[in-house]
C-alpha cells in the first residue's frame, strides 16, 4: 500500500473525529458519494465495518459484462479500483473495521455517531449506504443452526469455485439463480433450478438455461416445506416432489436492506421527537432537512447492481451538498426547498359503478363515492403561474378514477382498489396513492367502505 493510501486510513487510536458528512458503508455507493463530496470541497468520513473498502465485491471473481466499459472484468477487480481511487482522494477519512454502535441527532448540531472501537464521529449530515443482505427465510435457516450445506447468496458466491461436483438445488428464479445455474452446470454439477413463480431472470439467461437439458427446471412450483441438512447432504421435502436428496441447497430468493444502522438511526430520531423512517428506509423529503440521506442498493430505488449503486451515490452526494451549502440571499429556506410535498386531494367524487357479487349488484350501476389522495413528493416552490403541462392535471386523476370504475363489472371492492392504485401509480411524478371507495346504498342502516394505500407516504 502506498504512503498516501495508508495516510487516509484513520488509526483506531483517534477518539474524537469530525466531518461535514459521515457515510456509513464503504461499498460502491458509499465510495462514489464520498468521492463526489470530497471533490465538492466537503470533509467526508467513510465508516466501513470490514477491513477493506468494497469488501462485498471481493468474492465476485468471475467475469461480467453488465458494467459498461468493463466487459469481461470481474467485480473484485473493479472494487479494488474504486477503493484505490477513494484512498488517494484528499479530504476523505476512511475508518475501517468500525461499525455503528449508537447514534444521536440534535437540531442545529447534526449527528453524533458512537463507533464500535470507542471513537466518536460528529457530522452535520449522514448518508446511509449500508447495502443489502440475502434473504434468509427462517424455515430454511433456523436461528442458531447454521449448516454448511444450506447456503445463502453470499455463501454460494464465496464457495462455488471450490464446491465438489454433485447434486445442487437452487431456489430462486432471478438473475442470480440463473447465472449460478449456468456456472455450476458448466463445472459438472447436476443442477435443479426451482422457482415459485415464472422465471424473472433476463431473457438471455433464460434462453441459455432452456438450451441446457441437463439443468432440471421447476418454474411455478411452491417452495419446499422443509430442508433437513446433515453431514452428508440435504433432504428436501415438498408436496409436489416428495422427498429428495441433494448435496447442497442454495436459497437465492433476493435481498433486503441491511437493518442494523437503520434501527440505530431510527432510535436517534425517536429520541429527538421525530417519527423514525420505516425499514427499508425510503429517501423521503422530510428527512433531508435533518441531514439524513440514503444511497445505493439500500435505497431500493432501482435494480441492485454495481453500476446503479455508483450513480445513486452521486444522487445522494448532490442532495447532501444542497443541505450543507449555505443558502444564497433571497432563496427559500431549506425546509421549503426540500420538504415541499404536494398532494392532490379528490373528495366526495360520486357516480355509478359496475361493482359487486350480489345478484342485484349485477343488474346495473350502483352509487359509490371515491376519495383519493395522490402524493407527488417534493416539488419546487412555485411563486408564479406555471404552464399546466408542468404539473399533474387533477382533471386527469378524476377521469382515470371514473373510467376504471365504469369500464367493466368488478366483483370485489378490493379488486377495484387494486386497479385504481395501479393506474394512478403509473402517472408521471406520482410516488404514493391513497384510495377509499364507499358503497352508498348497499345497506339501509350503514355505508360500507374499504381503503388502500400504496407507494410512499
Amino acid at each position: 500500500m502506498s504512503p498516501n493510501v495508508s495516510a487516509d486510513v484513520t488509526p483506531s487510536t483517534d477518539r474524537h473525529l469530525a466531518a461535514d458528512i459521515a457515510i456509513l458503508g464503504g461499498g460502491p455507493a458509499g465510495c462514489s458519494a464520498a468521492s463526489w463530496l470530497a471533490q465538492l470541497g466537503l470533509r467526508v468520513a467513510v465508516v466501513e465495518r470490514e477491513a477493506r473498502l468494497c469488501a462485498s465485491l471481493q468474492a465476485l471473481q468471475f467475469p461480467q459484462d453488465w458494467v459498461l466499459g468493463h466487459a469481461g472484468q470481474d467485480l473484485a477487480a473493479l472494487g479494488q479500483q474504486y477503493a484505490r481511487q477513494l484512498q488517494a482522494q484528499a479530504g476523505v477519512q476512511i475508518l475501517l473495521e468500525r461499525n455503528l454502535q449508537h447514534a444521536d441527532w440534535q437540531a442545529g448540531e447534526g449527528w453524533r455517531l458512537q463507533l464500535g472501537d470507542g471513537s466518536c464521529l460528529a457530522a452535520r449530515a449522514l448518508i446511509l449506504a449500508t447495502g443489502l443482505r440475502p434473504l434468509r427465510p427462517e424455515p430454511f435457516f433456523p436461528p442458531g443452526r447454521p449448516h454448511l450445506r444450506v447456503l445463502d447468496a453470499m455463501d454460494l458466491t464465496a464457495r462455488r469455485e471450490t464446491l465438489p461436483p454433485g447434486r445442487i438445488l437452487l431456489l430462486g428464479g432471478g438473475d442470480n439463480a440463473a447465472e449460478n445455474a449456468l456456472f455450476l452446470q458448466a463445472r459438472g454439477h447436476q443442477v435443479t433450478l426451482w422457482s415459485r413463480s415464472d422465471w424473472r431472470a433476463q431473457q438471455m439467461l433464460v434462453d441459455r438455461i432452456q438450451a441446457q437439458p441437463s439443468i432440471v427446471q421447476r418454474p411455478r412450483c411452491p417452495m419446499p416445506s422443509a430442508l433437513l441438512a446433515d453431514a452428508e447432504g440435504v433432504t428436501v421435502r415438498s408436496r409436489e416432489h416428495g422427498e429428495e436428496r441433494f448435496d447442497h441447497v442454495a436459497a437465492l430468493l433476493g435481498y433486503e436492506a441491511e437493518p442494523s444502522a437503520w434501527l440505530l438511526v431510527g432510535d436517534a430520531l425517536q429520541r429527538a421527537g421525530i417519527t423514525a423512517p420505516s425499514h427499508p428506509f425510503r429517501d423521503e423529503p422530510r428527512f433531508a432537512p435533518l441531514g439524513l440521506f440514503v444511497a445505493g442498493d439500500a435505497s431500493g430505488r432501482q435494480h441492485p447492481c454495481v453500476q446503479t449503486a455508483l450513480g445513486d451515490g452521486v444522487v445522494a452526494a448532490k442532495a447532501a451538498e444542497a443541505f450543507l451549502r449555505p443558502l444564497k440571499e433571497g432563496q427559500p429556506t431549506l425546509a421549503l426547498r426540500r420538504n415541499n410535498r404536494q398532494i392532490i386531494h379528490l373528495q366526495g367524487l360520486r357516480f355509478g359503478a359496475n361493482l359487486g357479487v350480489l345478484d342485484f349488484e349485477r343488474e346495473g350501476p350502483q352509487p359509490i363515492q371515491v376519495d383519493a389522495e395522490v402524493n407527488l413528493g417534493a416539488q419546487t416552490i412555485v411563486s408564479r403561474d406555471a404552464d399546466i403541462g408542468h404539473v399533474l392535471d387533477y382533471r386527469r386523476v378524476r377521469q382515470i378514477i371514473i373510467d376504471e370504475c365504469t369500464a367493466e363489472h368488478t366483483d370485489l371492492l378490493e379488486a377495484l382498489l387494486g386497479k385504481l392504485c395501479t393506474r394512478l401509480m403509473k402517472l408521471a411524478g406520482v410516488v404514493g396513492v391513497r384510495i377509499k371507495v364507499t358503497k352508498l346504498e348497499i345497506f339501509e342502516d350503514c355505508q360500507v367502505a374499504i381503503s388502500a394505500e400504496c407507494g410512499q407516504w
